[in-house]
């Protein structure tokens, strides 16, 4: 690295660390700065990991003072999903090492009919649904000595989304199989009940990664979401990280539905747990995972049924939309918006905002638009579409719908992409990374 000579203000400077690419002519005092932003953000990462392995520890030696441990058997991960796979490309120029990183902390820190309980998939899914009290007895006796109490979310730092979008990709990570849900809805109600409903609770995905919750829609009851007969989809918001599916994957539903007047007045509208996992007796069971078929999965209460539309995609690596930004024109008032996002192999919309109603925001000062889901999975070889729908607030009819950005999917790094309407142009910033079947591999390698 050059010093600077006797009465220059700048000189060359070449950082030298990690990834950083940075190469300019700067003052002393910015090289100085830049040497301290590097420092804070390694003090920061061992503060996270430290961090992480002693908040691992509290809930194993939590959940051992409460229940015996029992130990549980390894799933192992899905033959040839290993993380020995060679890169994929990408067509566009990527943004800086130092703009992804400062986007990716940015982003850690906000973060029909009645159908029977049990069935077998197109695939060879084995989808059953399970009564919540049971499920829980059956999770704390088999997972909760390792991974702490039924309630505790997936929330570690080493456990999120975007890996190693950043840094070097461990031998053991790769493309994995993963669970997209698309969409929740209700499909029929009791004729006790009448919609519109106001609904509030809790829906949540659990797989190999670490066993606790993934959010994918959580409300309180002072933020309950009213669904329609017309409009019955609940409002995701996740999941936080990709699902991955090296052994089943539960989805915990627990709706509470809101009474008239008072909270005495609400009544459960649904507690079941979708399990979804290999059908050990379908010897082609394992040829039919991620065959793109789309599965429609169905669990009922008294007072409704409920279909969780998904699909699994197998080698595939995660992708999360970090966000959304109008760089040219502005967003006009009286539109509202839809965002969407596809895997070129299955032909399902993952919504990452519906705001058609004109009820979302963008911020006036950098052009974001705030998204309500941001993680997807892309098989390794396919690739992420993006879309963007204008509405007139007024009729609620496609003002104008824009052109398709197609992303090629890599195993870590990012990508940019970018939706053209006659009024404005939105870029999309998507992180990607590659993905690990148990918390234990990323504590192995010290993350």
């Amino acid at each position: 690295m050059a010093s600077p000579a006797a009465g220059d203000h700048h000189y060359l400077f070449v950082c030298t660390h990690g990834d950083c690419q940075l190469r300019d002519v700067v003052s002393h005092e910015f090289a100085e700065d830049h040497r301290r932003h590097h420092e804070r953000e390694d003090d920061r990462r061992r503060s996270e990991l430290a961090h992480a392995k002693r908040e691992l520890e509290v809930r194993r030696t939590d959940a051992q003072r409460h229940r015996g441990r029992r130990k549980a058997s390894s799933l192992e991960s899905s033959s040839g999903e290993t993380g020995c796979d060679e890169h994929v490309g990408d067509t566009t120029q990527p943004p800086s090492a130092h703009a992804v990183q400062e986007l990716v902390d940015s982003f850690s820190n906000q973060l029909p009919g009645r159908i029977d309980d049990k069935g077998k998939s197109p695939m060879g899914i084995f989808v059953e649904a399970k009564d919540l009290v049971s499920y829980t007895r059956d999770w704390e006796n088999s997972w909760g000595g390792e991974f702490g109490s039924f309630e505790y979310y997936s929330n570690l730092p080493c456990v999120r989304a975007m890996l190693f979008t950043c840094r070097p990709t461990p031998s053991h990570a790769g493309v994995k199989t993963c669970l997209q849900i698309f969409s929740i809805r209700v499909t029929e109600i009791n004729d006790a009940l009448e919609w519109p409903l106001e609904v509030y609770g809790l829906v949540a995905t659990r797989d190999s990664v670490d066993h606790n919750r993934n959010v994918i829609f959580r409300r309180g009851r002072d933020a309950c979401l009213q669904l329609t007969q017309q409009d019955p989809l609940l409002t995701l918001t996740g999941p936080s990280r990709a699902i991955v599916f090296t052994g089943p994957v539960d989805v915990e539903i627990q709706l509470r539905l809101k009474g008239r007047t008072t909270e005495h007045e609400d009544k459960d509208l649904i507690s079941k747990v979708l399990v979804y996992g290999r059908d050990p007796s379908d010897k082609f069971a394992d040829a039919g995972i991620g065959n793109h078929d789309i599965m429609h999965s169905s669990c009922s209460s008294e007072l409704c049924s409920l279909q969780v539309t998904s699909a699994l995609l197998a080698g595939a690596v995660e992708a999360t939309v970090i966000c959304a930004k109008v760089i040219q024109g502005r967003w006009p008032k009286n539109l509202g918006i839809r965002i969407v996002a596809r895997s070129a192999s299955i032909d399902e919309d993952l919504v990452l905002l519906d705001a058609r109603d004109g009820t979302f925001r963008v911020d006036l000062a950098d052009g974001i638009i705030a998204l309500s889901r941001h993680v997807v999975c892309v098989e390794k070889d396919g690739r992420l579409k993006l879309c963007i729908e204008a509405y007139s607030k007024r009729s609620g009819c496609m003002y104008e719908k824009s052109d398709v950005t197609e992303l090629v999917p890599k195993r870590s790094s990012a990508s940019l992409g970018r939706c053209k309407l006659a009024f404005c142009t939105v870029q999309f910033t998507v992180g990607w990374s590659c993905l690990v079947a148990r918390v234990d591999d990323l504590m192995t390698y010290g993350i």
